[in-house]
């Protein structure tokens, strides 16, 4: 499933800044084809196989919302420590430029497709891989490094401190799973970071 979901798109990243543009038809496109067709499998499978366990992931509880606020101020702080590292690490490295949407319409994608892609991400690399590693028998911390490698590789294309940045999130998206029990609680704080980074582009 992740050579068919995520590894067609791992990329090196090049050495000059590239621009990740913001295209409304194309984004609500992957919204429908790729997003939601790719977690309702993902779902399926899970489901088939132990159905309360994973109906119980998704349950809603007063606690979760406080872990999502929780996971996006780790995430933020830990992107902002990386960013004012990258100075003094890298300093000739330029990351990604992410343009934001000009339209209202277009925000509303771009919010969809966040937190599309936000509940894709954790109910492959949260849900479905934590639960096949712990029925596999391994430990939970080798399950949560795999996870969290996993994840990790995929977002190689923003480059070295991308990449840091995204073992640093996963592995608060995989701990507060843990914690909560419930997808919810990083899917939120997934989501709500997507958002942001887009909304920064507009500054």
């Amino acid at each position: 499933m992740y050579w068919a979901f995520f590894l067609p798109s791992i990329s090196i990243p090049s050495e000059t800044a590239s621009v990740i543009s913001f295209v409304t038809l194309r984004e609500l496109s992957r919204i429908l084809l790729y997003d939601l067709p790719a977690t309702a499998l993902i779902l399926f499978l899970l489901i088939k196989e132990n159905r309360e366990k994973i109906i119980e992931r998704f349950a809603v509880s007063r606690n979760i919302t406080l872990w999502a606020i929780i996971n996006l101020t780790l995430i933020i702080a830990s992107a902002f420590v990386i960013s004012l590292l990258a100075r003094f690490i890298l300093p000739s490295w330029k990351p990604p430029i992410i343009q934001a949407p000009k339209l209202p319409s277009a925000w509303i994608v771009m919010t969809a497709g966040s937190f599309a892609t936000a509940y894709l991400e954790e109910s492959y690399f949260r849900l479905y891989l934590l639960y096949r590693f712990d029925e596999a028998g391994f430990t939970s911390r080798t399950g949560n490094l795999l996870s969290v490698l996993l994840f990790s590789l995929c977002h190689i294309y923003e480059g070295p401190l991308g990449f840091l940045n995204a073992a640093i999130a996963g592995l608060f998206f995989t701990l507060v799973y843990r914690k909560t029990g419930s997808i919810h609680s990083p899917a939120w704080a997934h989501g709500l970071y997507n958002t942001l980074v887009f909304s920064l582009a507009i500054l």
